[in-house]
């Protein structure tokens, strides 16, 4: 047993203020803590507040950390994660490898000192990198899959399954309907089944609902979903919850509350009961 605790459900860029101060202002990052194994999601500037509750517990921290993407908001709280430079830790991070660039040396990048005064290789905790493709894996004792999704780069979205209960995280991802030139050969012809087929029957769906319908026919290509389009596949995966992410920059707390309003409306047509709620920095769900 264990709980899901969301930490950054921004997309984009932090956008702290009076403005969001209900649904949080920090970018990607989630904890999954299962069975005494700590999962962080996404390294978002959510990553620094987490790395400060795990040093206030007085523990060493083990953690497996999955970056769906290698963009700067789910990255950028690498450098800020006090518990990588406490040596005695271990932080394993994986991810997929670019065509031209490893996992370690992307993340090493954006400490160049350049960008910032400290390298990766002045963290004292050790550091590991795993990379990963679309495919079925078993770390930890944690039985995981992947899928490459419809977003600029090597994105991928990931299915935990955890005793009874499974989650889905996709935080980044565009309906194949605009299919990227480079992706037909990764991700097939039809990827929208291939997502319903990866998502069917599983207990929380965490999923990009970053535009409105209208906000999204000025962003086509750029990797995001509409709402309409989340709402639409979980009820044709059957998931029993969704959860909106990746919250655009733009949107005030009360523009996602009308978004959820839209969402919850929208799936009252359907035979599927579907319970949706919009990701909020602090809240917990049991898994």
């Amino acid at each position: 047993m264990g709980y899901l605790k969301f930490w950054g459900v921004r997309g984009s860029i932090p956008t702290p203020g009076p403005s969001t101060t209900r649904y949080g202002g920090n970018t990607s990052c989630l904890e999954i803590q299962h069975n005494d194994k700590l999962i962080i999601l996404d390294a978002g500037s959510g990553l620094r507040n987490l790395g400060n509750a795990l040093m206030g517990k007085g523990q060493a921290v083990k953690a497996h950390v999955f970056i769906t993407h290698m963009h700067w908001d789910h990255i950028q709280g690498i450098p800020f994660f006090t518990p990588a430079y406490i040596p005695g830790n271990s932080i394993t991070f994986l991810g997929a490898d670019e065509p031209d660039r490893s996992l370690q040396s992307i993340i090493s990048g954006q400490m160049d000192p350049t960008y910032f005064p400290i390298e990766l290789d002045d963290m004292g905790a050790e550091l590991n990198f795993r990379n990963l493709s679309e495919d079925s894996y078993m770390i930890n004792n944690i039985q995981f899959e992947t899928l490459y999704v419809n977003h600029p780069g090597n994105s991928l979205g990931y299915k935990f399954h955890l005793d009874d209960t499974s989650i889905v995280y996709i935080s980044d991802n565009e309906p194949f309907e605009t299919q990227r030139a480079d992706s037909d050969e990764m991700l097939g012809e039809d990827g929208n089944q291939k997502l319903i087929d990866f998502v069917k029957d599983c207990d929380i769906l965490i999923h990009d609902a970053q535009y409105t319908q209208e906000e999204y026919e000025k962003h086509r290509t750029w990797g995001h979903s509409p709402f309409t389009f989340t709402v639409d596949m979980a009820l044709k995966a059957h998931a029993r919850q969704l959860v909106l992410f990746h919250h655009d920059p733009l949107h005030d707390d009360d523009a996602v509350d009308t978004i959820l309003k839209a969402a919850r409306e929208r799936a009252q047509n359907s035979d599927h009961r579907l319970e949706i709620i919009a990701a909020q920095e602090g809240l917990e769900l049991q898994v």
